[in-house]
């Protein structure tokens, strides 16, 4: 495979997201993004593909995903230009099993011997079935320490992550939930676990071995969630959000963070969402 240039990011974009993934773990680099500060405990270090936040608790640093091996370093850098050192990273939270999003989990243990969680519905991904990893020979065997206990918070003291089972994209997809403190006010952060309905089509569904109904689980995992009071939306990938570009508005933030706030934009992505998936049904895809 030939390298791209920066220039050629519009080009990459318009392919089909198996193509761009190649070329993306081929040339990282263009997957790029300045690192910024959503509120005073929650950082954006991930690319401008993937998500990956960085949250500062009583407990040490977690990280939210942890985004591609081939773009490990660039969340390394962005976790330290944020002020903060890799090596201190104690928990990781993964939202599903897919390798844009947990590819990198072996690196990150080497560093900083953090303790990393999954649902226990995805972690046959990582044993007899890693092939629904995707671009599985792309991401290192890695120890899952912990499956998350939907009953249960993750206690970090200052912050609780509250996580829940929303079933679709992966079986275990799993999203989560936390209140933090800004200018002394409280304010709740969301990240949906995985969006993506491309893998849910009647073609994809045959290709892993998933019953159609897959389609339908994914829908009430939207309704359950759809009415989430969300103060922050923290997407696990920043364009499946709708009217709410968390990258541009990074760019244009005074320092406030107040442009991050948007108590209806969580309703507005999982809306958007569940007319997608309405649609590729009625299409009969």
């Amino acid at each position: 495979m030939r390298t791209y240039g920066m220039d050629e990011i519009p080009y990459v974009e318009t392919l089909p997201i198996g193509e761009k993934s190649k070329i993306w773990l081929a040339n990282p680099w263009l997957l790029s993004q300045k690192p910024f500060k959503i509120t005073d405990d929650v950082y954006y270090v991930g690319t401008s593909w993937v998500s990956v936040y960085l949250v500062k608790t009583d407990a040490g640093l977690v990280l939210l995903d942890c985004a591609m091996v081939e773009t490990f370093y660039q969340v390394v850098d962005n976790i330290r230009a944020m002020g903060f050192d890799p090596h201190d990273i104690k928990k990781l939270l993964l939202t599903h099993g897919h390798f844009d999003h947990c590819g990198a989990a072996r690196m990150l243990q080497e560093l900083s011997g953090c303790e990393t969680w999954i649902s226990q519905y995805d972690a046959y991904f990582f044993t007899e079935r890693r092939d629904l990893i995707a671009m599985e020979d792309h991401v290192p065997e890695f120890k899952i320490d912990h499956y998350y206990d939907y009953d249960q918070v993750i206690d970090c003291g200052n912050i609780q992550f509250r996580p829940v089972h929303c079933p679709g994209h992966t079986p275990g997809t799993t999203s989560l939930f936390f209140n933090v403190q800004q200018d002394g006010k409280t304010y709740t952060c969301g990240i949906h676990g995985g969006l993506g309905s491309g893998v849910l089509s009647k073609k994809m569904l045959d290709q892993q071995k998933w019953p159609y109904e897959t389609q339908q689980i994914y829908l009430k995992s939207l309704d359950k969630v759809m009415n989430e009071k969300v103060d922050i939306l923290i997407p696990s990938h920043a364009k499946h959000a709708v009217k709410h570009d968390i990258l541009a508005i990074a760019a244009s933030d005074d320092g406030s963070g107040k442009g991050f706030i948007d108590p209806d934009a969580w309703r507005r992505m999982i809306q958007g969402k569940k007319e997608e998936m309405l649609k590729m049904i009625a299409e009969g895809r």
